[in-house]
């Protein structure tokens, strides 16, 4: 799956949190893109992006990535519709 066809921007907050949700991708697939994106050396291409960041957390239910840190939901959107990566 194109991570560009299954991640949506579900909810973004005041507190510098933006949560994207993933549709029909299973848990063991978005562990490996959280500990992917929080090592640093992540195959988005956006190292600014990356630099903004505070954590990438994977909620309890598998389904959701909660992104925290200096943010904003267009952001994250940009760098998803530029990201060639399959899960």
């Amino acid at each position: 799956m194109d991570i560009r066809e299954v991640a949506k921007i579900k909810e973004e907050s005041d507190s510098g949190k933006v949560i994207v949700e993933f549709s029909g991708v299973e848990t063991e697939k978005l562990q490996d893109l959280v500990n992917e994106c929080s090592s640093g050396t992540c195959s988005c291409g956006s190292e600014e992006f990356l630099t903004n960041v505070e954590s990438f957390v994977l909620s309890e239910d598998g389904k959701t990535i909660e992104i925290s840190g200096n943010v904003s939901a267009k952001e994250v959107a940009e760098t998803l519709k530029d990201w060639e990566k399959d899960l």
